[in-house]
């Protein structure tokens, strides 16, 4: 991978303008051929070598538990991850975690104007969750 524009030190706005952009700017139909092969556009993945470069730290998530969480802040929360059909159980998964795969996920998600789905990237490969 290469960088095309060194984004560590933009600030918020500017990867606002870049990321607020209509779905066929963020996914192309074909894929900028100067962009590896993880990545639809230049900005995708200049985005992920950003969360590279800037060491950013991921702590490891293995699960949620929402009653838990529910107990510490007091409050019944679920109401808060039920926008997107099935998220709460998706928290609740125990797997593997891949750091690589989140920053992956951060660099490419795209998230619709009415927040009824998010389209992301793992390994190349495009992945749609709807509401």
């Amino acid at each position: 991978m290469r960088i095309h524009r060194d984004l560590t030190q933009v600030s918020a706005r500017e990867i606002q303008q870049l990321r607020f952009v209509l779905f066929p700017t963020w996914f192309p139909a074909v894929r900028d051929p100067r962009a590896s092969a993880r990545f639809y556009t230049l900005v995708q993945e200049d985005i992920y070598e950003a969360l590279v470069r800037s060491q950013a730290q991921f702590r490891e998530h293995r699960l949620v538990d929402l009653e838990i969480l529910r107990n510490v802040v007091g409050a019944d929360i679920r109401q808060y991850f039920t926008y997107l059909h099935s998220l709460p159980e998706l928290l609740a998964l125990p797997g593997t975690y891949y750091e690589q795969w989140v920053r992956e996920f951060y660099a490419s998600v795209w998230v619709s104007p009415d927040h009824s789905y998010i389209h992301y990237a793992l390994a190349g490969t495009d992945y749609r969750v709807t509401a």
